[in-house]
C-alpha cells in the first residue's frame, strides 16, 4: 500500500536530481500564488469553485471515462441501447413500407390492448417469472363477457368488473401453481394457455347460436367510440392504468418488492420481502390486464371467436423485450414496454399495408425476438464490463519541485520531538483519527469501530466507551456552547450530548441538478469546525467514496470534493466545490475565514466568510513535502498540522501518468496499489502566512508510524493517527504555548480578536 518497499526507507530515498535550496517553507507553484476565485454563474460547480486552485486545464475538469461509467450505471440505461435500436426499427419501417397516417386508428387499438398486456408481462418479467397464457385469458375473457351480456342479459355495469374479475382469477391459478406449489412459470403457463384456450373453445361451442344476436347498450358503442376529455376511451383507460402502474412500479414498496424478488429471489427473502405473496400478485395483475384488454376487444369488435388472442403472447413478449424489459427479470419499466407495443403495432400495420399474411407478421416478430433476446444479454454483460474498467479515472497532478525532507540543517530536517511522547489509552484504542480534550482535561478519540473513547486524564489507562456513533469519526470540534461535534465518516455531522447519546446535525445536501451520480448524501465527512455565528464547516472529500474507500481518491487524484455549510438552524448547503481530497478544516483565530486542507494536492487554502474578501479562496500553503490532514488551532496564534504522508521522486512522476495508475487498478490487487507513503509521523507548525515554523517527528516510527491530527491544551499536544493503537500526548516548550483557548470558537467571547492575532 506504499510506494516505498518497506515503511522507513522513505528517510534514505533517493533526492531529486536538481534540490531545491533549504527553506524556512514549501516551494510556492507560479501558477497559484495570486489565484482568488469568486462566486459566478456556472451550472457544473455549486457554491466557490475550487477547480482552477488545481492548475488544470478547463477540459480535465471532467473524468471523461468515468462519465461513460455513470452513464452506465444509471438504471434507466438498463434498456436504453435496445430501446433505441426498436425505435430505429420502427421508423427504419415507416420510411420503407406503405405504412402512414391512414394506419393510424388501427393502431392505435392495437395499442391500447396490447399495452394492457404489456402492462402486466412486465411487472411479471420484473418479479422473474413469465406468462404465456395472456393471449388465452383474453380470448376467454372476451368469450365471458358477450355470454354474460347476450345469454345471461347481465346488465354492462356487472360485466365490466366481473370480466376484470375473471382475468385476474385466471392469473390467481398460475400465481398459486408458481408462487406456492413452485412450479416453473415457463412450464406452468404454458399449460395453462391451452388449458384456457379449450375452455373458450368449449363455451363458444356451447353458446355459438345465442352469442351473435347483439343486444344495444349504450356502454359497448362508448368503448370504441366514445372520447373522454377529446380522448378515445379504449386510449384514456390505458392511460390512466399505464400511469398507475408506472407509480406503483417505481415510486411504491410494492414496486420495489416486485423488482427485488426479480433481482434475487434469495437476497429478497432474507431480507423479509413476502416473495411469495409478490409473486401470486404479480400474476394476479397480469390476469386482471388480460381481463382489461378482453373488454377492449369485445367492444371494438362486437364478436368473438376462439381465435380471438391467439398469438397474442408472442406479440406482447416481442414488445416488452423491444421495449427493453430483461427476461432475467429485475429491470422492466412499463413506460419503456408502451414503446415497444408502439413498435410492435407500426411493424404490424406495416404487414397490412403491404398485403402480406399474417404468417410473415409472426415470423418478423419472432425474428426481432431472438435478436433482442441476444442483445439483452450481450449489452448486459458489455455494461457491466465497461462500467467497472472506466470506473476509475485518474488526473493528472503536476506538484512542484520536490523539497528534500532529509537535508540537514532545514525546518524539514526530521527529528525525535514525538518519539517519547507518553502514550493515552495504549491497547484500547484502535485506529482513532482524532482526538480532542474538553476544559476538564477529559481526552475523547473516535476510532475505527465506531466508539468515542473518554479518559478522564492522561493516567486514565482503562477509558470508557463514551459513544457509539455506528461510523468511523473522523473529525472533533467543540461548538459555543461546549458540546462536542463530531465528522462521522458514511453517516455525517453528529453532535454528542452529555451523556454520550449521537444526534444527527446534517448528512445531506440538496443534489445537483447536473449530476450523474447522487452526490446528496454526506459520505466522507472528515473533519469540521464552528464559524463565529455558529455556523459548521465540514470538509467532505468525495461525492463518489466512502470513508473506507479513500484510497481511491489517493488513486484518482480528481475534484471530488466539497466544504460544506451547516447553518444554525440545521440547513446544509455546499459553499465551495471541486476541491481534490479536502481533509482538514479550521477556522483561522481572526474568525473570518476558513483554512482547509487538500491533501490530494498537498496544499492549504483560505476560504474568507466575512470581511472585505467574503467569497474569495486563496493559498496559504502550496507545494508541501507531503500530504496534509487535519488543522487545528495553536494557542500561539498558529496552526497544528499533520502531514499524513510524503511525497517521493516516485509518487510525483506516476501523478504525471494517469494511464498507469488507471491499469494498476484494472490489473493488481488492492494490497499491492501503489498510493503515497502512509507510515509517516509529522506535525507541522505554520503561520497564518504560510510560514513553516516548526516540524515535529517520530523519526523511528516505533511508537506513533502515522499522525493524522494534532490539538492543543494546556500547554500539551495531543495527536492521533489510523495506525496508532494510542494517543500521543507531547509537552511543549514554554516558548512554544500561547494564551489563547484552542477550544474556544474564535470571534465570540473569551477569545482574541483579529488585531490581537496579528500583534
Amino acid at each position: 500500500m506504499t510506494w516505498a518497499t518497506s515503511r522507513t526507507t522513505w528517510w534514505t530515498a533517493r533526492p531529486p536530481t536538481r534540490r531545491p535550496s533549504p527553506a524556512t517553507g514549501p516551494t510556492r507553484s507560479r501558477r497559484m500564488t495570486t489565484t482568488t476565485l469568486r462566486r459566478g454563474p456556472n451550472p457544473l460547480r455549486r457554491g466557490i469553485d475550487a477547480y482552477r486552485m488545481t492548475g488544470g486545464r478547463a477540459f480535465d475538469r471532467i473524468a471523461r471515462y468515468r462519465a461513460i461509467s455513470d452513464l452506465f450505471e444509471k438504471r434507466w440505461m438498463e434498456g436504453a441501447v435496445p430501446l433505441v435500436l426498436a425505435l430505429l426499427l420502427c421508423f427504419t419501417v415507416i420510411a420503407t413500407t406503405d405504412v402512414g397516417t391512414a394506419n393510424a386508428p388501427l393502431a392505435i387499438d392495437d395499442v391500447a390492448e396490447w399495452g394492457l398486456l404489456a402492462i402486466g408481462l412486465t411487472v411479471v418479467l420484473v418479479a422473474g417469472g413469465i406468462d404465456l397464457s395472456i393471449g388465452s385469458i383474453v380470448g376467454l375473457c372476451s368469450m365471458f363477457a358477450l355470454i354474460s351480456d347476450r345469454v345471461w342479459y347481465w346488465p354492462p355495469g356487472w360485466v365490466i368488473p366481473a370480466t376484470v374479475i375473471l382475468g385476474a382469477l385466471l392469473g390467481s391459478v398460475n400465481g398459486y401453481l408458481i408462487a406456492f406449489l413452485r412450479m416453473r412459470p415457463f412450464i406452468t403457463t404454458l399449460v395453462t394457455l391451452i388449458a384456457f384456450g379449450g375452455a373458450a373453445v368449449a363455451l363458444q361451442n356451447a353458446h355459438t347460436t345465442r352469442i351473435g344476436i347483439a343486444r344495444p347498450a349504450l356502454v359497448w358503442d362508448a368503448i370504441p367510440y366514445g372520447k373522454i376529455i377529446g380522448i378515445p376511451t379504449a386510449w384514456f383507460t390505458f392511460l390512466c392504468v399505464l400511469v398507475v402502474a408506472h407509480v406503483m412500479l417505481t415510486r411504491s414498496r410494492w414496486g420495489w418488492w416486485v423488482t427485488a424478488t426479480g433481482s434475487d429471489r434469495r437476497s429478497a427473502r432474507r431480507n423479509g420481502i413476502p416473495v411469495r405473496a409478490v409473486t401470486f400478485w404479480a400474476y394476479v395483475l397480469s390476469g386482471s390486464m388480460a381481463g382489461s384488454a378482453a373488454i377492449l376487444t369485445t367492444a371494438r369488435l362486437s364478436r368473438t371467436d376462439a381465435a380471438i388472442g391467439r398469438g397474442w403472447e408472442l406479440i406482447v413478449l416481442t414488445a416488452v423485450v423491444l421495449g427493453g424489459v430483461s427476461l432475467k427479470g429485475g429491470r422492466g419499466s412499463v413506460l419503456r414496454a408502451t414503446v415497444g407495443v408502439i413498435v410492435v403495432a407500426v411493424i404490424r400495420q406495416a404487414t397490412v399495408a403491404e398485403g402480406l399474411d399474417f404468417n410473415y407478421y409472426t415470423v418478423i416478430l419472432a425474428a426481432a425476438l431472438l435478436a433482442f433476446t441476444i442483445l439483452d444479454l450481450q449489452w448486459g454483460k458489455y455494461r457491466r464490463r465497461a462500467v467497472e474498467k472506466l470506473k476509475i479515472d485518474p488526473a493528472r497532478v503536476r506538484l512542484g519541485p520536490l523539497t528534500d525532507v532529509t537535508a540537514p540543517g532545514t525546518v524539514w530536517t526530521p527529528n525525535c520531538a514525538l518519539t517519547d511522547a507518553p502514550p493515552v489509552g495504549l491497547g484500547k484504542i484502535r485506529g482513532a483519527e482524532a482526538c480532542a480534550v474538553d476544559p476538564e482535561g477529559n481526552i475523547y478519540a473516535g476510532d475505527q469501530r465506531g466508539w468515542i473513547w473518554r479518559f478522564r486524564g492522561p493516567d486514565d489507562t482503562e477509558g470508557e466507551i463514551f459513544s457509539r456513533t455506528g461510523g468511523f469519526p473522523c473529525g472533533h470540534a467543540w461548538d459555543r456552547e461546549g458540546r462536542m461535534l463530531v465528522a462521522v465518516g458514511g453517516m455525517g455531522v453528529y453532535r454528542i450530548d452529555a451523556d454520550g447519546e449521537p444526534q444527527m446535525v446534517a448528512n445531506r445536501v440538496s443534489r445537483s441538478p447536473l449530476s450523474l451520480v447522487d452526490d446528496s448524501g454526506l459520505r466522507a465527512v472528515d473533519d469540521l469546525d464552528v464559524a463565529p455565528d455558529g455556523a459548521i464547516y465540514a470538509s467532505d472529500f468525495s461525492i463518489r467514496n466512502n470513508s473506507t474507500d479513500f484510497l481511491l481518491e489517493l488513486v484518482e487524484f480528481r475534484p471530488n470534493g466539497r466544504l460544506i455549510k451547516i447553518a444554525p438552524n440545521g440547513k446544509a448547503e455546499v459553499v465551495a466545490s471541486n476541491f481534490v481530497f479536502p481533509n482538514g478544516v479550521c477556522t483561522a483565530h481572526d474568525g473570518e475565514s476558513i483554512l482547509v486542507s487538500s491533501t490530494g494536492l498537498c496544499r492549504v487554502d483560505r476560504l474568507w466568510i466575512s470581511g472585505p474578501k467574503e467569497g474569495q479562496l486563496e493559498p496559504v500553503l502550496e507545494n508541501l513535502p507531503g500530504y496534509p490532514d487535519n488543522i487545528h488551532r495553536s494557542s500561539d496564534g498558529n496552526y497544528w498540522m499533520p502531514l499524513v504522508a510524503l511525497r517521493t521522486p516516485m509518487s510525483d512522476l506516476l501523478n504525471r501518468y494517469p494511464e498507469v495508475r488507471r491499469r494498476m487498478t484494472r490489473e493488481v490487487s488492492l494490497d499491492n496499489w501503489m498510493v503515497p507513503q502512509l507510515n509517516v509521523s509529522c506535525i507541522v507548525k505554520f503561520s497564518d502566512i504560510g510560514e513553516i515554523i516548526a516540524v515535529k517527528w517520530d523519526k523511528s516510527l516505533k511508537n506513533y508510524p502515522m499522525v493524522t491530527a494534532a490539538t492543543e491544551r494546556d500547554g500539551y499536544l495531543y495527536f492521533a493517527g489510523v495506525s496508532n493503537n494510542r494517543l500521543g500526548r507531547l509537552e511543549l516548550d514554554p516558548d512554544e504555548v500561547g494564551t489563547i483557548d484552542t477550544n474556544l470558537v474564535p470571534g465570540t467571547f473569551g477569545t482574541r480578536t483579529a488585531a490581537e492575532v496579528g500583534s
